[in-house]
């Protein structure tokens, strides 16, 4: 009989175990098979790979653990790269608990955003492409001259406007101070305005704080 299809966290389980053993093929051709627990982060678990790795042949050959990132086979029966390193086991929708540990190709930046505009519309990007629906082909055709505008009004206002692009203002909704800053007030009648600070030392290290 053929496996039911499964929308849990690994094929035909709906919780993955709260420990499982991972597969995890390195890129010197050595099969590590690591516990792990299900809420483990990816970054934790290649740590934890690349310890344990020597202790097998050809370690030599690896290069730092940095330069690598996770793949696996999804339950939609794609290849998908994990570069968010901080997604735990059990988000990854894994067919099997098998891990391959490869040099990333391409433009990371780039395959990020793709992965991301993914999960926002509901579909890979390279499927998206294959869509002749008008209706489709005209929305993203109208987006993309929105983006440009808003690019090219971003560029035009200078240093200032990519600024407060970056870094937006925090805007309050109300003119009222909060209650916690008006008490600091000092509404003496020679200034009115003056903001009462207090400064506390926290600790055995020194560290200073406001109060």
């Amino acid at each position: 009989m053929p496996p039911r299809p499964s929308s849990g966290e690994l094929w035909g389980l709906h919780l993955m175990p709260p420990r499982i053993m991972v597969d995890c093929c390195l890129p010197n051709g050595i099969l590590v098979t690591l516990e792990c627990l299900r809420e483990a982060a990816l970054l934790g678990i290649k740590h934890e790979l690349f310890r344990e790795a020597q202790k097998y042949p050809l370690s030599h050959l690896l290069q730092d653990e940095s330069c690598y990132i996770f793949v696996g086979v999804t339950q939609e029966a794609e290849r998908e790269e994990f570069f968010d390193e901080s997604r735990r086991l059990c988000d990854l929708r894994l067919f099997q608990p098998i891990l391959k540990v490869i040099e990333p190709v391409g433009n990371r930046e780039e395959k990020i955003l793709n992965r991301e505009i993914g999960f926002a519309i509901g579909m890979p990007v390279c499927e998206l492409e294959l869509v002749k629906d008008p209706e489709v082909q005209d929305f993203r055709r109208s987006i993309l001259a929105v983006c440009r505008e808003a690019v090219e009004t971003r560029e035009a206002g200078g240093p200032h406007s990519q600024a407060l692009y970056v870094y937006p203002p925090n805007v309050e909704s109300s003119a009222e101070l909060p209650k916690h800053v008006y008490c600091k007030l000092d509404c003496g009648e020679e200034n009115p305005k003056l903001l009462r600070l207090g400064f506390v030392c926290h600790g055995a290290e020194g560290k200073w704080g406001l109060e």
